[in-house]
């Protein structure tokens, strides 16, 4: 999702502040915007993958209680409590996705990219623009995309104060990234152009293109 920032202007002709962004003098906004819910579901939570799971096992439970003990009610009762377990699962699965696409903002200013997220407790990441050495989008079927950022020198920025806004699992040198943006194609083109390298390529794979960041608690 696409949050428009709007274009009034503050008592005094003072630019108005977004909503969890406190901006320099000269700073200005470019995008604003947080996850999608389906591609957090979807690319995050792998919940399609976890429905399968459980599908499959009620159905081999359920093929085996048929052809070798019978469908007695036990065996219902088993079934039942198996379906059960499968729809809190991904009840809370689905809840999780919606409170940190909620929860979450994603800025990109002159200046940064601010990534505030927290669903107890909001957290502020700041990536100056000056700290990045390359930007990476990736494309998936859904037409959703994520916008990794790599940092010079890895950053300093902690793996806990990122996630889930991180790629892969590297503890040492997490890389920030930007998950299930409606427009990330454009995000990636824009950012990889301020730092003067060429639009990345939009496929399904992660395609390199090319201050210190830091982390605060709200």
């Amino acid at each position: 999702m696409t949050i428009r920032t709007p274009h009034r202007t503050a008592p005094g002709g003072a630019p108005p502040r977004p909503a969890g962004v406190r901006l320099e003098p000269a700073e200005r906004i470019l995008w604003q915007g947080r996850p999608e819910v389906s591609a957090l579901r979807r690319q995050l939570l792998k919940m399609r993958w976890l429905a399968a799971y459980f599908a499959v096992l009620l159905g081999w439970k359920l093929a085996l209680i048929v052809a070798v003990r019978g469908l007695r009610p036990q065996e219902v009762f088993d079934l039942a409590v198996l379906l059960a377990q499968g729809a809190a699962l991904m009840g809370i699965l689905a809840y999780l996705a919606w409170a940190l696409a909620r929860s979450t903002t994603y800025t990109v200013t002159t200046l940064r990219i601010v990534i505030r997220h927290g669903i107890a407790l909001q957290g502020t990441v700041d990536i100056p623009l000056r700290a990045l050495r390359s930007v990476a989008v990736r494309i998936h079927h859904d037409g959703t995309g994520d916008v990794a950022l790599t940092v010079r020198d890895g950053g300093g920025i902690g793996y806990s104060k990122l996630w889930p806004h991180v790629r892969g699992v590297s503890l040492s040198a997490p890389v920030p990234m930007l998950r299930g943006l409606p427009d990330a194609a454009l995000l990636g083109t824009q950012l990889a152009r301020r730092l003067d390298d060429p639009p990345p390529a939009m496929t399904g794979q992660d395609v390199p293109s090319a201050a210190t960041p830091h982390a605060t608690a709200a």
